[in-house]
Parts: C-alpha cells; sequence; structure tokens
C-alpha cells in the first residue's frame, strides 16, 4: 500500500468507510483507478445500503446511479436517477460542480463530513468518501463510488428535513490516489 493510501486510512473515522477504502485498493491493483468490470461487490456486500454511484456525464449532469438502502431510509426518498449537480442550493452549485467534475478528470477522491438534519430537527454528522470508478465503455462518464456512513447514533427521524438537498460537506479535502490533487479553491471566488 502506498504512502497516499496509508495516510487515507488514518484519516477515515468510520469503519464502513475504512472497509470501502480497503476493498477499493484492492479493485485497482497497481492501476491509478479501477475500471467497473474490477468491482467486486462481494468485498462491500454489508455496506452496500451505504452506497451511491454517482456518474459525472458534464459539467451539467451528475446522474445518481446507485442510491443505497439504507441512505434510502435515512433521506425519506429515493435519488436514484436524479442529478447530484441539482440537490444543492444555487449558491453552493459552482462549488460541487467544480470539486466533483475536478475529482473525475484529476482523478482523485474525496473525504468529508455532511451534518444532515432530520424532520425531528436532530442533526447527524455523516462521514462520507468518494472514489473514483472508470467505466468499462469508454463513451460513458467517469464513476464516483461513494460511502456515507453516520459518526454517531445512526438512527433516523422521519427523513431527511430537506429530501430533495444533499447539503454541501464540511472539512471536505481531496483524497491523493496518486495524480495529485486539484486547488481546493479551484479557481473559485470566495
Amino acid at each position: 500500500m502506498d504512502q497516499c493510501s496509508v495516510q487515507l486510512l488514518d484519516d477515515i473515522r468510520t469503519p464502513e468507510c475504512r472497509a470501502f477504502a480497503e476493498a477499493w485498493q484492492g479493485w485497482r491493483g497497481a492501476e491509478l483507478v479501477p475500471r467497473r468490470a474490477q468491482v467486486r461487490l462481494e468485498d462491500i456486500v454489508k455496506i452496500l445500503p451505504m452506497v451511491s454511484v454517482v456518474e459525472i456525464t458534464s459539467p451539467e449532469v451528475a446522474t445518481i446511479r446507485l442510491f443505497g438502502t439504507a441512505l434510502y431510509d435515512a433521506m425519506g426518498v429515493d435519488l436514484t436517477g436524479l442529478n447530484f449537480f441539482d440537490m444543492i442550493t444555487p449558491e453552493f452549485r459552482a462549488l460541487r460542480v467544480a470539486r466533483t467534475c475536478q475529482s473525475a478528470s484529476q482523478p482523485c477522491g474525496s473525504l468529508y463530513t455532511r451534518c444532515m438534519v432530520y424532520q425531528s430537527g436532530r442533526a447527524v454528522l455523516t462521514e462520507g468518501l468518494a472514489l473514483p470508478v472508470m467505466p468499462n465503455d469508454p463513451s460513458a462518464g467517469p464513476q464516483n463510488f461513494v460511502v456515507s456512513m453516520a459518526l454517531d447514533d445512526p438512527r433516523m427521524d422521519g427523513g431527511a428535513a430537506d429530501p430533495g438537498q444533499l447539503p454541501m460537506p464540511e472539512n471536505f479535502r481531496f483524497v491523493d490516489i496518486g495524480a495529485g490533487v486539484p486547488d481546493l479553491s479551484l479557481g473559485l471566488a470566495d
């Protein structure tokens, strides 16, 4: 395992995100990014309910191809087929697009926390780890496999307060998988 991988594992807080990172490392072997054909879902069967897959097709569209059952239970709605870029308030859309497109083109991963607020008003801090996977079909867009896991009590309180929105991550950082990482500012004005 390379030094970047060791650093990533040191920074991950949840066992689910750690298990995903270790499986992803096995899928890619000596390659920078694994191809979809190399992904062995049996390696992550226990965490599949917490997995989403986002396919980046353009700077306007990033389609959620898979939305795990635990994520559905947490949000109270299935986000499969929706545009990930549309699931943010307008003032943060450009940043979400820039981060997502940069992670696909660099390529690199990302590690972050996100505060999810439920209908009860309870806020749950969630860790997210996104790592790239290249499609088997070269005409398809690159994908980010994302694992999201609550850092504390994962109990859901009637679904997300705003199920059509995925809040901007806090403590976001790109993860170097061997190709470097983009500048966090991405040229966007503060």
